[in-house]
């Protein structure tokens, strides 16, 4: 077995998102044994998604903390004794905190790190956030196909994660990594079908944290692209603007 080749097929995605099958688990979970490079790619992959969910935490501020230990002390029922006593700053804080944790392990540990990253009430167009319950949806239909798109060249950085549902046409992109496009530039997704290039659509990447859904997705497409267009798109895609691609 290849196992780089292995690794770039996206099945590291799909274990870390929890989308294996059974059969898929313990093929990667005995191979992982085996080969180093493989647990640190799933490692790595983890981290990752972990860090980009935490970016989409915001601590409260000083008057948010105000109010809410406002609201705390006009309780009439005493609030239960623990043995450590943490201020309380030091509590709302931990309160995000585990809020944020408990949001990584049902949105991602299953999906991981992640959850995720997953469908996407993409059809929201907000930033930041947390992943809308919907898109959760996505990501637990086994007859959605998940697809990596990896960084290419000096961009090797950049990451996304794309699930195709081949009845409807439709994709949900979720971007890990990927720098934020100017006013007169647009990344633009490619497919292609039969060895010719196809455009989906503007990714429209002002989204992050959730899914960016998109509907042209053609029958038969075997590899993906994301190239940085003028702004609107083009016709073709400029192919030394290249920032991620991935394959089925």
């Amino acid at each position: 077995m290849d196992i780089k080749e292995y690794i770039s097929s996206g099945i590291i995605e799909t274990f870390v998102m929890g989308l294996c099958t059974p059969d898929e688990e313990n093929e990667i979970l005995q191979l992982r044994m085996k080969h180093p490079e493989l647990d640190k790619a799933i490692t790595a992959y983890e981290i990752e998604m972990e860090n980009n969910m935490l970016q989409q935490v915001t601590m409260p501020d000083e008057a948010v903390d105000k109010r809410i230990l406002s609201k705390l002390e006009t309780l009439t029922k005493p609030a239960p004794v623990f043995t450590l006593q943490p201020t309380k700053k030091d509590w709302i804080k931990n309160l995000a905190i585990a809020a944020s944790v408990l949001l990584i392990v049902s949105a991602g540990l299953n999906f991981y790190l992640y959850q995720q990253t997953k469908k996407i009430a993409a059809t929201s167009t907000s930033a930041g956030g947390s992943i809308p319950p919907s898109d959760f949806q996505v990501l637990n239909n086994p007859a959605i196909t998940p697809i990596a798109m990896y960084g290419v060249g000096s961009h090797s950085i950049c990451r996304c994660t794309m699930f195709w549902d081949k009845k409807t046409g439709k994709v949900y992109v979720m971007i890990h990594h990927l720098p934020k496009s100017s006013s007169s530039k647009d990344f633009q997704l490619w497919a292609t079908v039969n060895g010719k290039a196809v455009s989906v659509g503007i990714v429209q990447d002002e989204i992050r944290g959730k899914f960016i859904e998109m509907n042209n997705m053609p029958a038969g497409a075997t590899s993906f692209r994301v190239t940085l267009e003028k702004a609107g798109g083009n016709t073709s895609p400029t192919m030394d603007e290249t920032y991620l691609e991935g394959r089925i």
